[in-house]
């Protein structure tokens, strides 16, 4: 598969209006863009480079969604702002047809779970984005399915396709009863969707995680990468949260959980079903990122210790809420 290498920046870069040499070093990039800070005089860039697709409507939809966030009061949060290139556009295609975007620097520091202060405002930014998305109107449609309809993007990994991508590597055979538990969440999940659709839907950012935030000091400022933003159930928003917190030491799991709630719960008052379904939505955010990196293996876009890792944290994270749905539910109600 080809792939850019860093003389490949100035056939993005010259696309745009400098008023002065610009610079670009390496920032932090996730596993499906790849990601160049770039400083020009005193004003700082982001350049975002699409490694894990070529549609060009994907990258506009997500301005356009910034660009409707942009004129709402966020009550203090920002959103990155995309630059215009020398076309006027805000999407910029380079060699292999890749797809980039340049955004205005946000200064701050990634929020982490480990800082209580951030877990709650976390929780108080996804209230304020989740009002602010209601209030949005688009004329487009959003392009990436919502998460309650997972068969839509994931029917041909079937049951004897996904054991068959399992049995290819001897890396990934141990693992044969973590799929077939795996497999039996995804049948009761996708018997539950009627249940599902008739639950509160909206615009949702759908992958609003600590690495997808800002913060300075105590307080969440930021949130970033609108990539998948859909139309979808508006407590999904804080499944992809909640299961962030879970791991081996369940009581503070369990406090994360709550101290992101109490913060959720300053903006934003669910629905007795929206909470009853929280359990459920978890192990779907978990299913849904299963299956993504399963078409990734499957594609040769990642080898078997990703796709490994990732069944091991979504069997981890659906027993953990089977386990602790009670509690889970208490904490939510």
């Amino acid at each position: 598969m080809s792939t850019l290498t860093e003389p490949d920046l100035p056939a993005f870069l010259d696309q745009y209006d400098w008023p002065e040499p610009w610079q670009a070093y390496t920032a932090e990039s996730g596993m499906n863009n790849t990601t160049r800070m770039v400083a020009c005089g005193d004003d700082r860039y982001v350049l975002r480079i699409y490694d894990n697709h070529k549609d060009r409507d994907k990258v506009l939809l997500e301005h356009a969604v910034l660009a409707a966030l942009g004129e709402d009061a966020l009550s203090g949060l920002r959103v990155p702002s995309p630059v215009r290139n020398r076309e006027g556009g805000t999407v910029t295609i380079g060699p292999l047809d890749k797809l980039a975007a340049l955004y205005r620097y946000i200064p701050g520091e990634r929020a982490v779970s480990s800082r209580p202060a951030h877990v709650a405002g976390l929780g108080r930014a996804t209230g304020r984005l989740a009002r602010a998305l209601e209030r949005i109107k688009l004329p487009l449609q959003p392009i990436y399915p919502p998460y309650y309809r997972l068969e839509d993007d994931y029917h041909s990994l079937d049951a004897a396709r996904l054991r068959s991508l399992a049995e290819s590597d001897g890396r990934l055979r141990p693992l044969l009863s973590e799929l077939e538990q795996l497999q039996r969440e995804r049948h009761l999940l996708c018997q539950r969707q009627p249940e599902l659709e008739r639950l509160p839907i909206q615009w949702i950012h759908g992958d609003l995680v600590f690495n997808n935030t800002l913060a300075v000091g105590d307080e969440v400022i930021a949130i970033l990468d609108f990539e998948y933003c859909t139309r979808d159930l508006r407590a999904m928003e804080l499944a992809v949260v909640l299961a962030e917190f879970v791991g081996p030491d369940s009581e503070h799991s369990l406090r994360q959980i709550g101290r992101f709630v109490d913060g959720y719960r300053e903006e934003v008052l669910l629905l007795q079903g929206e909470q009853a379904m929280l359990p459920s939505l978890i192990k779907l955010r978990m299913l849904d990122v299963w299956l993504h990196f399963a078409h990734r293996y499957e594609e040769g876009l990642d080898g078997p210790e990703v796709w490994r890792g990732q069944i091991l944290r979504a069997a981890e994270v659906c027993d953990w809420v089977n386990r602790h749905e009670v509690r889970l539910l208490e904490l939510l109600g």
